[in-house]
């Protein structure tokens, strides 16, 4: 027996008990060397661990594929769904006329969510345009034929029809109007100007809609060359007023934008630096 081991059993101390004691008590250093080394690099960890949502952010930022614009379908053929999403949110801004769609992304007063964008974009304005109609519901109305248009209005289609067809790119056809005899439209553009009705406005103004429209109900007889042009930023008088605005009669002012909602042009006017809205028989150049 070795001496320790005797020392052990003269004490009355079992020495594998012995023998435990010491192996535990040393462990328990191990462990605490570990702990003690794991605590050092602790701040770091809890650093890494709050910065990690920002890393993975910037990952997904950085190897995000862009979401790409919609082509247009390859064999040119739309339907209402389809045009839809050519709206101006992701893809480009597209309406249809006499069964041509027509991409008018470039048009300045064509934008998705707002004045003539919010009546036609990603929609059918053939009805609208033949009625001059500024009521959201008209757009994508299928429910007519050519037949059922008045003289005028059978102008007034085919003056819109030269304009947004000889400006704007044609990109394909729309599948619901399949069919259709566009013939007497096409030969009457051939006589019309662009916006050109009995009452409509001249060339190159996107007005014309409203403008045209109020000289219909009106029952103007003037001539597409007499009608007056106004555009965005031009100096207007305001005349023909009713008793609510009779303050304004003969102001002058900026003509700013077209608004669809409030049925008539906004005029910066110059007297109360204000905006007012005006239909658009009260406005007249200088």
């Amino acid at each position: 027996m070795h001496a320790r081991d005797s020392t052990c059993a003269s004490s009355g101390v079992d020495p594998r008990r012995h023998l435990v004691s010491r192996h535990g008590r040393l462990a328990g250093e191990g462990l605490c060397s570990t702990l003690m080394s794991l605590g050092d690099w602790a701040p770091l960890a809890v650093t890494l661990a709050a910065s990690l949502p920002v890393v993975v952010f910037l990952f997904r930022k950085l190897f995000k594929r862009e979401e790409l614009p919609e082509a247009f379908p390859a064999d040119g053929v739309f339907n209402l769904e389809i045009l839809s999403r050519f709206d101006g949110v992701k893809n480009p801004i597209c309406m249809a006329v006499c069964g041509k769609v027509i991409d008018v992304s470039s048009s300045d007063n064509i934008k998705h969510g707002e004045g003539y964008g919010k009546l036609w974009a990603g929609k059918d304005a053939t009805f609208s345009l033949a009625t001059l109609s500024l009521k959201e519901e008209d757009a994508n109305k299928l429910d007519f034929t050519l037949k059922d248009f008045t003289e005028e209005q059978h102008k007034a289609l085919a003056g819109w029809y030269k304009h947004f067809t000889t400006k704007y790119a044609i990109v394909g056809q729309l599948k619901e109007y399949e069919g259709w005899d566009w013939t007497s439209v096409e030969e009457e553009a051939k006589h019309q100007k662009p916006f050109a009705s009995a009452n409509a406005a001249a060339e190159g103004d996107e007005s014309g809609p409203a403008k045209a429209a109020a000289e219909a109900k009106q029952g103007s007889s003037q001539k597409p060359e007499a009608g007056v042009v106004l555009a965005k930023g031009n100096k207007v008088v305001v005349s023909g007023l009713d008793e609510a605005q009779k303050e304004l009669e003969g102001a002058t002012g900026v003509l700013q934008n077209y608004s669809p909602d409030k049925g008539g042009f906004e005029v910066l006017m110059d007297s109360t630096g204000e905006v007012a809205v005006f239909k658009p028989s009260q406005l007249s150049k200088p």
